[in-house]
Formats: structure tokens, sequence, C-alpha cells
């Protein structure tokens, strides 16, 4: 028997919109991203720009067809985002469960983020400190990994906000990333919703594999329902890694401001630099301000607080 290994070459940017494309065609909607460690610098944390998506389709998924409609879904993809053709190869059977895993390493983001690689024994870490705030992560699961840049920015904020005791909430939380992040930083009390049921599913997954489960409520649902849901009115941080549109309908339409207690900070990011300026006049109609920017590539992510 042999595993058909689907790769594109992309850039941190690109590589989780590849996932998730080729998530359904995927053994069991296993997606790996891998990066490789740039050996042009001496920096031991730094990592080449581009990233491999792989995906794994056992011999008896694949066909002439499968592979055609793969080509096709990307050939597509590569007219809004530049990208290569995929290259498939066929793996033995004994190599294929390890063949991602071999030049997967973990990364920092920030001053003490670490993100590492649930596989690997964090005891081997040459470079530990004592003040990391590490998430384990599967690279399997593409989404909210830390490499796009607007999970990024989301983190490198939390990073610089959260302290001990604080309220955060988390709204659209996909894999949960920000959520465990919250906790790992000192949030007191950490809650995460998002409308769909599987990214409530991967968010608990990952919170038990950080050990967080029990400090997060996360529920699946709308930005209404997060009184009835937690008790709670406002909080110290609110973070919405989302699509522009839906940010904009947030504020103009659901009070998402207001969840903002009168000192705290809403993050936003999913945001693309063309779209800052329709999000800064929802935030400014709705009684905000922006406080501070975080620009990776052509996203941002904006740091805003009441007026």
């Amino acid at each position: 028997m042999y595993w058909l290994e689907v790769s594109v070459r992309t850039d941190g940017e690109g590589a989780e919109a590849v996932a998730e494309m080729l998530r359904p065609f995927a053994y069991q909607e296993s997606v790996v991203l891998e990066q490789l460690g740039d050996e042009a610098t001496a920096d031991p944390d730094a990592l080449e720009p581009f990233v491999t998506v792989k995906i794994y389709v056992p011999e008896d998924d694949d066909s002439p067809a499968l592979r055609r409609r793969i080509a096709e879904i990307l050939y597509h993809l590569a007219r809004l985002y530049p990208l290569p053709e995929p290259v498939f190869r066929e793996l033995a059977d004994e190599d294929w469960a390890n063949a991602w895993k071999e030049h997967y390493r973990p990364f920092r983001l920030g001053k003490r983020i670490v993100i590492w690689p649930a596989w690997l024994d964090r005891a081997a870490a040459e470079d530990s400190r004592p003040d990391d705030v590490v998430l384990t992560l599967d690279p399997g699961m593409a989404f909210g990994t830390g490499l796009h840049p607007t999970t990024q920015g989301c983190l490198q904020a939390l990073e610089q906000i959260v302290a001990p005791g604080m309220g955060v909430l988390d709204a659209g939380t996909g894999s949960g990333i920000l959520a465990i992040a919250a906790v790992k930083l000192g949030a007191d009390t950490v809650a995460a919703f998002d409308t769909d049921a599987l990214a409530v599913r991967a968010t608990q997954d990952n919170a038990a594999r950080n050990d967080a489960l029990a400090a997060i409520h996360v529920w699946r649902g709308e930005l209404d329902s997060v009184t009835p849901q937690t008790g709670r009115a406002q909080w110290d941080v609110v973070v919405a890694n989302i699509l522009a549109p839906v940010i904009i309908g947030l504020l103009a339409e659901n009070g998402l401001l207001a969840y903002v207690t009168p000192g705290g900070r809403l993050i936003l990011s999913g945001i693309i630099e063309e779209q800052a300026p329709d999000v800064e006049a929802a935030l400014v109609a709705a009684g905000g301000k922006v406080a501070q920017t975080i620009t990776a590539g052509d996203w941002v992510t904006l740091i805003a607080g009441h007026r």
C-alpha cells in the first residue's frame, strides 16, 4: 500500500487558505504545515519565509480524477493568490506517518510565546526560558496554528495586554489558540464562542492538550449569547480574529464595543490593510478609537478601546 502526498509551497499567509482547500481530500482531514529553519541566519528561532502545505491520501482513495480535482481547485485559488502547481508523490506505507514531522520545529512569537509541536518533548528544548508561554499544537490542524499574520498579530497583542486577574472573551474562537494563550498569560476568566460546532470541538481538544480545558468556557453561539452563557456583560479584553465585514457588522449592529470594560481593550484582526480604514470608521462610529496598529504583510491587527 502507498500513500499519496500532495504538497504546495507557499508563504505563511497563503498556507492556511491552501490548507482549507486541501483538507476535504486529506486522510482524517489532517493537514500538515511544514516550515523549515532558515540556514541563512545564526538566529536559532529564524524560519524560512516559505511554508509547505501537505496532505496524505491512502492508495484506495487515489485516482486520476482526484488529482485533477485538486489541481483545478488550486488553479482557481492561484488566480487570487500566486501559487505553484501541486506536487504529487507516492510514499511507502512505512514512510508516510513520519514524512512530515522530520523538519517541523517549534517557533517563537513576540517575546514569550512559543508554538510547540505536540509530539516533541518540551524538556528537550535547548532555548527554554523560565517565562515562556508554550502553546502545544498539532500542525495537522491548519486553522489558527500561529502561522497566519492575523493570528500572530492577535497573539502579540494578547502578550502585551493580558495580565493576571483579567477576563478575556474570544469572539469567533476557531481553533482556540487565542483563548488558550489568554489562559497561559494569566487571565482569570476566559470565554470563547464560535458559530461552527467543529471549531468548538477543536477548541476543546486543543485546550485539553494544553491543560487549559477547565479554564475556558466554550460554546457554540453568537455575540448575543455571551451574557446568558457567562453571566458577564463586560470584559477586560475582547479579541475578534474574523473577517473585516463581520467585524464592521458586529460594531455597527451588535454592540461589540459595549462588551469591553471602560478601560479595557478590543483586539480586532482578520483585516486586510486596505480594509482597515472602514473598520476604524465603524469603530469610531461605535464610540471607540484605535490605540495601536500591528502590521504583518498585507494584514492589520488593531488594538482599540473606548474614546
